[in-house]
C-alpha cells in the first residue's frame, strides 16, 4: 500500500477509535477491522449515489418489500446505454410516489389500463398500468428478478394514455406483425373501461407497423428507467430502521440492525452469516439493500 493510502486508512481507524495494524503480514485481531473497511469502501459510493426521494412519511420494516429469490434492486446497464438513457426526459419519476403496502383503491382491486410484455430467451419483462396511476414492472433475467411498483402523477398517466389507442391497435391485423415464436413473444394489451381489451402479439425482433411502435416506445423507455431506479421504486427508501430489523443486501447477505447512532443518524448493521459490521447513513440504506427477508 502506498504511504498516502496507508495514511487515509489510518485516519479512518482513528475516527472509529481503532488501532491500525501496520504489518501487512500480521493477522487481523481487531474484530472491528472489517467494519472499518466496510465503512470506508462505502464512502466513495455514497458520494456518487443519487439523493433519496424527498417525499412520503417514513415507514417501518413492514412497509419494505420482501425479496424474491435472486431478487435485485436495479439493472445496471453498460456505460453507452446509460448515456443513451440520459437523452430521454422522463419527468414522471420526479413526481412519482412510493407504492407502500396494499394498493387497493377504495377497498377494491384497481382496474387495469394496459399491459406490455416482452419475453425472449434472455429476459422476461412486463409493465402494467392501473387506474390511479399505479405502475408495476416485473423483470426476470440472468441478473436476477425485479418487481417494482410506483404511483405516477395523473398528468403523467394521461400523457401515456394519449400515446395509446384501442381503435388504432384494433386496426392492426395479424399480417401486419411478425408472428411470435415460442422463444420470442411480445404483446400489447389495452383495456376499455368496461373491462374488455384489444391485444396484439408479435415477435419483438420482427416487423411492426408505426401504429404499434408509437405506442410501445414510451412504455419501453419508462420500463428501462424504472428498472434502473434505486430511489422512488425502492421501498427501502424512506424506511425508518429499528434495532432487530433484518435487511437483504445486493450480495444476498442478510444484515441485522444492531443500533442507530442518533447523533449522526448512522445505522450499525451486522451480517448474520459472516463476521462483518457495516455502518450506513440512515438516508442511504436504499443504496445497499434490496428489501427484507421473505420469512419476515
Amino acid at each position: 500500500m502506498s504511504s498516502s493510502g496507508r495514511a487515509i486508512l489510518d485516519f479512518g481507524f482513528w475516527i472509529l477509535d481503532l488501532e491500525a495494524i501496520q504489518n501487512p503480514k500480521s493477522k487481523i485481531q481487531n474484530r472491528f477491522l472489517t467494519a472499518a473497511v466496510c465503512l470506508f469502501i462505502a464512502v466513495p459510493i455514497l458520494a456518487q449515489a443519487p439523493p433519496p426521494p424527498a417525499q412520503t412519511t417514513p415507514h417501518d420494516i413492514s412497509g419494505v418489500d420482501t425479496v424474491p429469490a435472486a431478487g435485485a434492486i436495479s439493472t445496471p446497464l453498460p456505460e453507452k446505454q446509460q448515456k443513451e438513457l440520459r437523452k430521454y426526459e422522463i419527468p414522471e419519476l420526479s413526481g412519482a410516489k412510493q407504492a407502500i403496502g396494499s394498493q387497493l383503491l377504495n377497498g377494491s382491486l384497481r382496474r387495469p389500463i394496459l399491459d406490455y410484455a416482452v419475453r425472449t430467451s434472455a429476459v422476461d419483462q412486463r409493465i402494467s398500468f392501473f387506474e390511479g396511476g399505479l405502475v408495476v414492472i416485473r423483470l426476470t433475467g440472468a441478473g436476477g428478478s425485479i418487481h417494482k411498483r410506483i404511483i405516477i402523477p395523473d398528468d403523467a398517466l394521461q400523457t401515456y394514455l394519449k400515446s395509446t389507442s384501442i381503435e388504432s391497435l384494433r386496426q392492426v391485423g395479424p399480417h401486419d406483425l411478425a408472428e411470435p415464436s415460442e422463444r420470442r413473444r411480445a404483446f400489447l394489451r389495452l383495456y376499455d373501461k368496461d373491462g374488455s381489451f384489444v391485444e396484439r402479439a408479435f415477435d419483438p425482433a420482427g416487423r411492426r407497423p408505426k401504429a404499434v411502435q408509437d405506442q410501445i416506445t414510451p412504455l419501453e423507455d419508462l420500463l428501462r428507467a424504472l428498472s434502473e431506479d434505486r430511489t422512488v421504486t425502492s421501498t427501502v427508501a424512506n424506511y425508518d430502521p429499528q434495532v432487530g430489523d433484518r435487511l437483504v443486501a445486493d450480495d444476498r447477505k442478510v444484515w441485522r440492525v444492531e443500533r442507530i447512532i442518533e447523533e449522526s443518524q448512522v445505522v450499525e448493521l451486522r451480517c448474520t452469516s459472516a463476521p462483518m459490521i457495516m455502518y450506513v447513513a440512515k438516508k442511504d440504506l436504499y443504496n445497499y439493500f434490496v428489501g427484507r427477508p421473505a420469512e419476515e
